[in-house]
């Protein structure tokens, strides 16, 4: 390629950034799931992940992470995503198997502005217009956020366990935040008093999906791979947490044993709103009590089995009610997602009422001949409560050698025991639902037990092998992966993701 064609190429690249493709409007784990949330973005929660830290030397932690603002546009500027001051963001815990939060981890946000003057907004030109850290006074809109612990101990108001803790601004792009993970992404990572980290931030949207599943189930593949990945290069906000094992079990000790009374734990996340809005000119005030308006433990639950007339509904509850309300127990006892994949690929499904669909979302995995005299997830007072179940003294699995499919490939310390980022969890969830699982034999056979999305794995990359564990986020002003480049007369297809390092820059 001579000089012109390079100065050619180099341009026709960077007009391919400039044309980044708009956001996708879509559902996934759960993305818009229901119609409230679905027009309230900033407070939707997108997936709850609880499981053993699995970076070397952090096994006696477990990591929580809420994402939330679902499918962010890279290039979303001048303001791009930020965390909502007015939501109040919550991870909580049940050790006691009723159903009501037993610990409490609240997060709540604060926007700086340096410059009201400027046309930009989340960064501008106070200095060089060059974010190289936290406190560069280019971050022209910061946001800082406190951290506060409820418990028995604590009280209704509760602990304050750090405060003024600032979040990295969103990968805007080479220029004006060169070097993101290490100047920005991973100063964001705070120790806390107990040994434990945190993080609040943009990161890769690592979940994955092809959304053909919308479209009366009509994957383009059917097994393990030859779907696309409709999540991909879309950046999400993440809440991470890493806390002692000890804190988050009803009798503040490591338990003993898979088996103990105490070794397991149900997590949830949640987001709420005030309940009055006053709107001015250029002002809104928030007034009265919290009142919850988003809520996911277990993936794809309000997604594809909850029916639409009470999805905001559950959206709004406790855990604890779950299993009174009728219709909410019919849907997990014969969901109409099984009978919809019954019709479309002719399967034989479990009759109801779906006693396994119940173990595993609503009550916990009791120890059985299946899965054996070690393993459980059970953590129930008699009642369905729909939240992730982790047994904090189920060992890890490292990293290296992770099965995306938790149980289903024999790695216990995977989905339904907890929910690793790791998890390939709608392949999982098909399988369960169809029936392709040891816990209902007469249907475990093909293709219920081999059913997937054609999408096992995130192709931008593995993930990080230390906290906050997803990767940095994809970098705005650069090219989106449904891109294509004229260059010399072909088409070049930026279908494949592109190689990035660990700042967030590319390298292919």
């Amino acid at each position: 390629m001579n000089n012109l064609m390079k100065k050619i190429f180099k341009g026709l690249i960077g007009l391919s950034l400039i044309l980044s493709t708009a956001g996708l409007s879509v559902m996934a784990s759960s993305h818009s799931e229901a119609p409230l949330i679905a027009l309230d973005r900033f407070a939707d929660n997108t997936d709850t992940y609880a499981f053993r830290s699995v970076e070397p030397g952090r096994e006696g932690f477990v990591t929580l992470i809420a994402n939330y603002i679902p499918l962010q546009e890279p290039s979303g500027g001048p303001q791009w995503f930020r965390w909502d001051d007015t939501v109040l963001y919550e991870i909580k815990i049940d050790n006691t198997g009723d159903g009501i939060e037993d610990v409490t981890y609240q997060f709540q946000f604060t926007t700086q502005t340096v410059n009201a003057d400027t046309v930009l907004g989340q960064s501008t030109v106070n200095q060089d217009g060059v974010i190289g850290s936290l406190n560069d006074p280019d971050y022209n809109m910061p946001q800082t956020y406190t951290v506060r612990r409820i418990d028995r101990r604590s009280g209704r108001r509760g602990q304050l366990i750090a405060a003024g803790l600032r979040t990295p601004p969103a990968n805007i792009g080479p220029r004006v935040t060169p070097n993101y993970e290490t100047n920005l992404g991973q100063p964001a990572v705070y120790p806390l008093g107990n040994g434990g980290k945190v993080f609040a931030g943009t990161r890769d949207e690592y979940f994955y999906i092809d959304l053909g599943v919308f479209d009366a189930l009509n994957f383009r593949s059917i097994s393990s791979t030859g779907g696309i990945d409709s999540t991909k290069g879309y950046n999400v906000s993440t809440i991470a947490l890493e806390v002692p094992i000890q804190e988050l079990t009803s009798t503040r000790a490591v338990p003993s044993g898979p088996t103990a009374p105490d070794a397991v734990i149900g997590v949830w996340a949640t987001a709420s709103r005030r309940s009055t809005r006053v709107l001015s000119a250029g002002a809104a005030a928030h007034n009265g009590n919290w009142v919850q308006v988003s809520r996911l433990g277990n993936p794809l639950v309000n997604e594809v089995v909850i029916p639409l007339g009470l999805k905001d509904a559950f959206n709004a509850i406790s855990p604890q009610i779950d299993g009174t309300i009728p219709r909410v127990v019919q849907a997990v006892t014969d969901p109409e997602l099984a009978h919809l994949m019954q019709a479309v690929y002719g399967i034989a499904i479990p009759p109801a009422p779906r006693t396994d669909l119940v173990s595993i979302f609503g009550t916990g995995i009791p120890v059985n001949a299946v899965t054996g005299p070690n393993y459980t997830t059970f953590l129930s007072d008699g009642t369905a409560h729909e939240y992730l179940r982790l047994n904090v003294a189920i060992p890890i699995t490292p990293i290296a050698s992770i099965n995306r499919l938790g149980l289903l490939g024999g790695d216990v310390a995977g989905f339904p025991n907890g929910r690793r980022v790791h998890d390939d969890v709608t392949d999982i969830a098909l399988r369960a639902v169809a029936g392709g699982t040891p816990f209902t034999p007469a249907t475990n056979v093909a293709p219920n037990n081999t059913l997937g999305d054609g999408v096992s794995a995130n192709p931008e990359g593995p993930l990080l092998t230390r906290f906050p564990y997803l990767l940095p986020p994809n970098q705005g002003n650069q090219p989106r992966s449904s891109n294509q480049t004229l260059i010399e007369g072909k088409l070049h297809d930026w279908s494949k993701a592109p190689v990035v390092d660990e700042n967030g820059n590319f390298v292919n």
